[in-house]
């Protein structure tokens, strides 16, 4: 079962603020920064009214989870930290395509650019930690002495390949979002992210810490230098 969830701009701002200033090492005690930081919240007011943020989310159960993979309908994704989980402890297994459209500046001056594009990064994280409270309310309020949800695996992440990513697209019917996916593997609105989310009882031995930014190795984990 897939399903549509639209955020709200004005939910998102405060971490998306808070995410800019980080990207932009802001240092409230600079006069330049105070500056620039003005001309950033300039950028995101010229822009507001075309900011949309919007995921495309399906829910399968923990039978699609392998040691190395998941796999649904027949389309297999790699994810070499799924070993190591306790798969009778999964609940759910849900998959998610998330964008951020409206983020672009039409301005020739390259700084209100670069903004621009900080802005995009900045509410696509803002974004997703919405995206996951809506999950955590779907599925774990209620329950959550006993039920937690998981880090976000996706290519690049957790043992997963980056070419992986072309099978989100099999997988879900990504275009009802208005995202598309070019051969380079790059998805339009750039400002895009996919993954999994897995809903499971706490202490399902989740993947190391160590795990999160491999991006796979041919040989497996065991030879991981982590792991040896």
């Amino acid at each position: 079962m897939s399903f549509v969830i639209k955020l709200k701009e004005e939910d998102a701002f405060p971490n998306a603020l808070e995410n800019f200033k980080s990207i932009c090492g802001y240092k409230p005690e600079s006069e330049k920064h105070q500056r620039m930081h003005a001309s950033g919240l300039e950028i995101r007011e010229f822009g507001i009214h075309g900011i949309d943020i919007k995921a495309i989310v399906s829910e399968y159960d923990s039978s699609v989870l392998h040691d190395h993979a998941v796999e649904i309908d027949g389309v297999r994704l790699s994810c070499d930290a799924l070993f190591t989980l306790d798969k009778e402890k999964v609940k759910k297994v849900i998959f998610y395509v998330m964008t951020v459209d409206g983020c672009a500046c039409e301005s020739e001056e390259l700084m209100d650019r670069l903004y621009a594009d900080l802005w995009g990064t900045a509410y696509v994280n803002a974004g997703f930690e919405l995206l996951r409270k809506e999950i955590e309310a779907r599925y774990i309020a209620g329950n959550k002495e006993q039920l937690e949800l998981s880090d976000a695996f996706g290519p690049g992440y957790y043992g997963m390949p980056t070419d992986e990513m072309r099978k989100f697209f099999e997988i879900l019917n990504v275009e009802e979002i208005g995202v598309k996916l070019y051969p380079s593997g790059v998805m339009v609105p750039i400002k895009s992210c996919a993954g999994f989310l897995i809903v499971m009882e706490k202490g399902a031995n989740v993947p190391s810490e160590h795990c999160k930014h491999c991006a796979g190795n041919p040989k497996g984990c065991q030879m991981c230098v982590h792991k040896m």
